[in-house]
């Protein structure tokens, strides 16, 4: 008959494994985890609330946008025009699109459906 461990060392051992499993989780959702081409510089959105803020943005063709996720729920990025977007975007994290042609460009939170937005570009 082989003997049993201790209860408390394997507490312990349970508890040390959750601890860095915490730790783990919560560095991953305070790091930026994507970033597309094009740099952090132009316009801003901010997702909170279940929103995007502005609704709208007018930006000059080769100018980017950032989107950043200042919301306690983690949110999506698709577009319309088929570009890639990212998904999940964690609390705390952004994610950055630079837009070349002229146009009107569609958008929508790939986690929430309901949540849109829109890029308008000038030439």
């Amino acid at each position: 008959m082989t003997p049993r461990k201790p209860m408390a060392t394997r507490a312990l051992k349970l508890f040390a494994v959750a601890a860095a499993f915490i730790a783990i989780v919560s560095l991953a959702a305070r790091a930026p985890l994507a970033r597309a081409a094009g740099g952090e510089g132009g316009a801003k959105v901010s997702i909170a609330d279940f929103a995007f803020a502005p609704e709208e943005i007018t930006i000059a063709a080769g100018e980017s946008v950032t989107w950043i996720n200042n919301d306690g729920a983690p949110h999506g990025l698709e577009y319309r025009d088929g570009a890639p977007g990212i998904n999940p975007l964690l609390p705390g994290a952004s994610f950055t699109r630079r837009f070349d042609k002229p146009g009107t460009y569609e958008y929508n939170c790939s986690v929430h459906p309901y949540m849109t937005g829109r890029v308008v570009v000038r030439g």
